[in-house]
């Protein structure tokens, strides 16, 4: 029963993460008006692989910090990408 809450855990984890990645506007423009859905699975998978790579490397311990920051890293992404991808379409 422990590792059914771990993963809900990360879970609703990776659905806060995907939601303040909203909220902070992290969503790219090309990803349109379904893309807020596209973002909570991006938070909700990342943390998912996160928690069980942190599971499988570090033991239960560590495993939700892993996936908090996975799951970070993961929503940060498509706006890094988009903004260098834009800025690299200004260059002359």
């Amino acid at each position: 029963m422990p590792v059914f809450y771990l993963i809900l855990t990360w879970a609703v984890l990776g659905i806060v993460i995907g939601a303040l990645a909203l909220a902070a506007h992290f969503k790219p423009a090309t990803w349109g008006k379904a893309g807020w859905l596209w973002m909570l699975a991006l938070g909700l998978g990342s943390a998912l692989l996160g928690g069980l790579l942190g599971f499988w490397l570090f033991d239960r311990l560590f495993s939700t910090a892993t996936a908090l920051w996975v799951a970070v890293l993961a929503t940060c992404v498509p706006w890094l990408s988009s903004n260098v991808r834009a800025r690299l379409a200004k260059r002359p």
